[in-house]
């Protein structure tokens, strides 16, 4: 699928071109004259006829799917006739509990912009809606180049505050609720596996996370570098100040990544206190029972000479020392404070 956003009275609408040479013409559309009236080509899962009309319209190469998948710099950062080809790693996902990253290139020439992707991140279905709260900050392609990575940087510290929640809820069930504090509970086995299984996901999203950002802090000095001739007025303050950005959240990212790992042994540190907890109750409990166990069987063997069994009070006699020796264990241990 492919989106043509153009410029009509200094707003940057969808698909108000279209161009016969890339695709056939949507009903009731203005037929793209020239290549100048597009200002952002946006394909979305784009067939390989609708790649080859863009690189015939632009006379540039389109990145195919693999090569956008590729990790090296040399292929997620080059120029190619005149244009910047740049791949940055976009987190999806989020929303539907299950974070992906999503390759996304941009072509930028001095007159347009290309994107490729192969989903939907957020802030590309918001970014519509941005261009008419803000009128003619998108008039040139890195403008709007630029105003798409402050949507997605802006997406990305979204899903860091989110996690951030998230980790600050689990701090405070784990520490907070059932400390010591009257009429909280523990925090009981089944919340711990489940706990863990939070820090998890956290884990994931923050991994995606970092290699998103690291992508747009190697992306954000290249555009401000390979486009220093043609960026528009007050380009490279916007880019400078993305810069910033990136490098805070990158720092944040490594914030909350280490407090992910103090809270993964901390919950770990607690399942294996219960545990030991567990244990304990079992080991105390066959400590308890073992004299009795010995009386009893001591009074249980099958011998001819044993004085007490034709004794009126063995009996009696054998059931006190079986209680006084599973009661003299007790108390030692409490006033060891052992239990």
């Amino acid at each position: 699928m492919m989106d043509f956003y153009a410029l009509r009275d200094d707003r940057l609408l969808r698909n108000a071109t279209h161009s016969d040479k890339v695709g056939e013409p949507s009903g009731g559309a203005t037929v793209l004259a020239s290549a100048d009236d597009a200002l952002w080509i946006d394909l979305v899962d784009p067939t390989t006829e609708e790649e080859k009309g863009v690189e015939r319209l632009l006379g540039l190469q389109v990145p195919t799917r693999q090569e956008m998948a590729e990790i090296e710099d040399s292929a997620r950062l080059y120029e190619e006739n005149g244009a910047l080809v740049m791949t940055a790693v976009v987190i999806t996902g989020i929303a539907e509990g299950r974070p992906a990253r999503a390759p996304v290139t941009f072509v930028l020439t001095p007159t347009h912009l290309v994107s490729v992707r192969y989903a939907d991140p957020v802030p590309f279905r918001t970014f519509e809606a941005k261009c008419q709260r803000q009128p003619g900050q998108q008039t040139t392609g890195d403008r709007v180049l630029t105003s798409l990575l402050e949507s997605i940087i802006e997406r990305a510290a979204d899903v860091l505050e989110s996690v951030q929640a998230g980790l600050n809820d689990v701090s405070t069930r784990l520490f907070i609720d059932g400390a010591g504090v009257p009429g909280k509970a523990p925090p009981v086995a089944d919340d711990l596996q489940n706990t863990i299984r939070l820090l998890g996901r956290q884990n994931l999203t923050l991994a995606i996370l970092r290699v998103s950002l690291l992508s747009l802090v190697r992306l954000v000095p290249y555009v401000k570098q390979g486009a220093a001739t043609w960026l528009a007025d007050g380009g490279p303050a916007r880019l400078k100040q993305l810069d910033r950005d990136l490098r805070s959240l990158t720092a944040y990212e490594t914030q909350l990544s280490a407090e992910i790992a103090f809270l993964h042994e901390a919950t770990i540190g607690l399942i294996n206190l219960e545990q030991n907890r567990i244990i304990k109750v079992f080991s105390i409990a066959a400590v308890l029972f073992l004299p009795p166990t010995l009386v009893g069987t001591v009074y249980g063997m099958n011998f001819e000479k044993m004085p007490e069994l034709k004794w009126e009070y063995g009996y009696p006699l054998a059931i006190f020392l079986m209680v006084l020796s599973s009661i003299a264990p007790y108390y030692y241990f409490k006033m060891k404070r052992w239990l």
